[in-house]
């Protein structure tokens, strides 16, 4: 007697019997793993998402920041004592204080990002820290070259996370 699924061919040779159809745990198993890949192909296109907008806020942040050094870079700064020190230029604590980029009354900067739902405002606060750098070959306060060291730092909190940028340069005397 032969098992379940064989027949006879010829005398000696037997054969499997090709079962028609799918049977139903493998539909579940594909199901479960199509599912499974596209809950997983879901949480890792969310994460590029929000990964890309942290990335956006920080290029806007950045260009802030940027400008804010460029300003510091191009106005006038001279040893003529009848001249005033530009303001982005005067002396600050080693804290630093906090800079209006916009020349408005409130002490915060708008960092926007555009999306797809509209613009989101960041608000953020720039820090200016300004002190001199003194050389250490000089003996006099008088032989001491002006040179400043400029630091702007914007602070913000995105998606309840804070995030910081930072840039510092060097500036001397124009003449």
């Amino acid at each position: 007697m032969l098992g379940t699924g064989y027949r006879m061919l010829k005398p000696g040779q037997f054969c499997r019997r090709f079962i028609q159809g799918i049977a139903l745990t493998e539909v579940l198993i594909a199901a479960v793993l199509i599912g499974m890949v596209a809950i997983g192909s879901i949480q890792s296109m969310t994460l590029l998402n929000r990964d890309a907008a942290a990335t956006r806020m920080l290029t806007n942040a950045r260009a802030i920041v940027q400008r804010n050094i460029d300003t510091a870079l191009s106005v006038t700064f001279t040893s003529d004592p009848t001249s005033a020190v530009p303001a982005i230029l005067a002396l600050t604590s080693t804290a630093g204080s906090v800079w209006d980029d916009d020349a408005g009354n409130v002490n915060v900067v708008d960092v926007a990002l555009q999306g797809s739902t509209g613009t989101q405002l960041v608000q953020g606060v720039l820090t200016r820290i300004v002190t001199d750098v003194v050389p250490v070959d000089a003996v006099d306060i008088l032989d001491k070259p002006v040179i400043r060291k400029i630091t702007f730092r914007l602070d913000y909190t995105y998606r309840g996370r804070p995030f910081s940028y930072s840039l510092t340069t060097m500036r001397s005397i124009d003449d």
